[in-house]
């Protein structure tokens, strides 16, 4: 079965796939608006419509989603890993961070 996932921004380093899939299965990773694909080989199983590395990151790397930073990744991630908070550090909801005025 061939799986699929989107990649809602060109920006984005990581895909939302379509459904589940399982370690060591292929998916084709579209980005939005364009013709072009890229396969990527599952490293875990992943849950239905969550989010998996789309290249290899390094611990710190901005994770990027809707062409937007939404956080930071927590420790070496390699493309085809599930991306879920094991392993990513939130923007959203710390209380750390300023807010701009």
């Amino acid at each position: 079965m061939k799986h699929t996932a989107m990649i809602i921004h060109p920006d984005d380093n990581v895909a939302n796939l379509i459904g589940a899939a399982d370690k060591d299965e292929p998916v084709e990773c579209t980005v939005d608006g364009r013709r072009e694909t890229r396969e990527v080989i599952l490293l875990e199983n992943i849950p239905a419509n969550h989010k998996f590395a789309a290249k290899n990151l390094k611990a710190g790397d901005p994770i990027i989603k809707y062409g937007m930073n939404i956080g930071r990744a927590s420790c070496d991630i390699q493309q085809g890993q599930y991306v879920h908070v094991h392993n990513i550090e939130s923007n959203r909801g710390r209380g750390d961070l300023q807010s701009s005025p």
